[in-house]
């Protein structure tokens, strides 16, 4: 069977409601950052925007998601604390992103909170002195080096025939490997601001879905979520608020390459604000 990717360019909450309910089998993403990262876009989450309006705009999202996944459906969250300063003062504090997003979809009652896997970025920062007193006590920063990734399923059950089971089968190696509360995963180099490594979304999309599910990654950036998801087999939706990504995708996905007996159909969209719709430019 062939799998399907589509790249949406438009406000994901928006773009997600042309969907319908109960399609996604996965979703798995790393949000923007508060008040850190510029991902070059006038209406990007996060940059210009204060926390509360970082978290409504989030949960609008969230809101979407939880619609349109199947029943059973997971949910994988990556998100890290950020430093960052008070008006009132000059030192350093940190933004607790990891549990006011985990209590956004806890809130859900849909959803059912199934663990957080730990991922240590083992390349991440080495040797460097972070924000602090250094050399002296007593205001440590404790490092963001580890970011969590907060698991969720949504209450409900599927039916999968044996013959899928059977194709999707993982590894004992990678079954004990997968479970673990910590991952060591190098980071990357990215033409993107803030990519993920594949590895990420390959193994949340082996522990969570079968062949020819469809994931989604509601902010795909530099794609690494359709990488992950046309090399196991399965079908993606990736949204993105900037279109100028779509080169960068283009090249790590390899969309316009030729492919063995057409394994794979791509498709590049556009949210039409107006109608509101999908449309292919």
């Amino acid at each position: 069977m062939r799998t399907n990717h589509k790249i949406i360019f438009g406000d994901s909450a928006k773009v997600l409601r042309t969907f319908p309910d109960n399609i996604f089998q996965l979703m798995v993403t790393s949000p923007p950052y508060w008040n850190v990262r510029d991902y070059r876009h006038e209406k990007q989450i996060g940059l210009n925007d204060s926390l509360q309006e970082y978290l409504d705009k989030l949960n609008e999202v969230w809101k979407e998601v939880v619609r349109t996944l199947m029943p059973d459906g997971k949910i994988a969250l990556n998100i890290g604390n950020i430093y960052y300063t008070e008006p009132d003062e000059n030192r350093r504090t940190t933004a607790n992103l990891s549990y006011l997003l985990w209590k956004q979809l806890d809130d859900f009652e849909e959803l059912r909170y199934m663990g957080t896997i730990y991922w240590r970025k083992t390349t991440s920062r080495s040797g460097a002195v972070l924000f602090g007193s250094y050399p002296y006590p007593s205001n440590f920063m404790i490092s963001s080096a580890v970011e969590p990734i907060h698991v969720f399923r949504k209450l409900g059950k599927r039916k999968v025939t044996q013959e899928i089971k059977e194709k999707s089968k993982i590894t004992l190696k990678e079954f004990r490997e997968f479970r673990d509360a910590i991952w060591d995963i190098n980071g990357v180099n990215d033409k993107h601001v803030a990519a993920y490594p594949i590895e990420l979304p390959a193994r949340f999309i082996k522990m969570f879905t079968f062949v020819w599910d469809l994931v989604l990654d509601p902010f795909v950036g530099s794609g690494s979520t359709t990488k992950a998801a046309l090399e196991l087999g399965r079908s993606s939706v990736g949204i993105d608020i900037n279109p100028d990504f779509l080169k960068i995708i283009e090249e790590k996905v390899g969309m316009k390459q030729k492919r063995l007996n057409d394994e794979a159909e791509f498709e590049v969209l556009h949210f039409h604000e107006k109608a509101p719709k999908l449309i292919s430019k």
